[in-house]
């Protein structure tokens, strides 16, 4: 009873999945939303297992209290939106197919090509009410994960006291990471 119990909620994860791209192509312009519909979507239980190598790859330190100290070279931290959008429509990516991961609740992933979602990030960032997006390469080689918490930055304050913060490493990245 327990594994057919199990998938039952597999499957009831996986329509909430995709009743979410549903949601989220409603939310989007209409220039947007026909490459969401089109692209391949990614549910659970991959989803998960994608999600937890991006999570190795950072040894499971990634949103933790020290991971801004521990892994300073591939992280910066904005107090205002526009910053966030300036720095990563700046950011170059290859014309390949990446996984893009919206942290709104219930997000399948989705893939689309890495050109497009950084040349289109202020339109999706903005519709999703400036929350997670996670672009990241299929061999997770690359990656551009932008979050945002409670707190400021002492030399620029936001008033709303939101933070956001970009982690992003490239194939030339030198550090520290997990070997997968």
């Amino acid at each position: 009873m327990d594994e057919r119990k199990r998938r039952m909620q597999q499957k009831i994860q996986v329509v909430k999945q995709k009743n979410q791209r549903t949601n989220l192509m409603n939310l989007f312009p209409k220039h947007i939303s026909s490459v969401i519909e089109k692209s391949e979507l990614i549910t659970s239980p991959e989803l998960e297992k994608i999600l937890n190598k991006v999570q190795e790859k950072w040894n499971y330190e990634l949103h933790k209290v020290d991971f801004a100290i521990k892994y300073s070279d591939f992280r910066k931290e904005f107090s205002w939106e526009h910053e966030v959008i300036h720095y990563v429509q700046g950011i170059d990516m290859e014309n390949k197919l990446v996984y893009l991961f919206f942290g709104v609740g219930d997000s399948p992933i989705f893939l689309v090509d890495g050109k497009w979602a950084l040349m289109n990030f202020s339109i999706l960032w903005e519709h999703i009410d400036h929350d997670d997006i996670w672009i990241i390469s299929q061999d997770l080689s690359y990656g551009v994960l932008v979050s945002h918490y409670l707190g400021y930055l002492e030399h620029d304050p936001n008033p709303k006291e939101i933070l956001y913060a970009i982690t992003k490493w490239d194939q030339e990245s030198k550090g520290f990471f997990h070997v997968m």
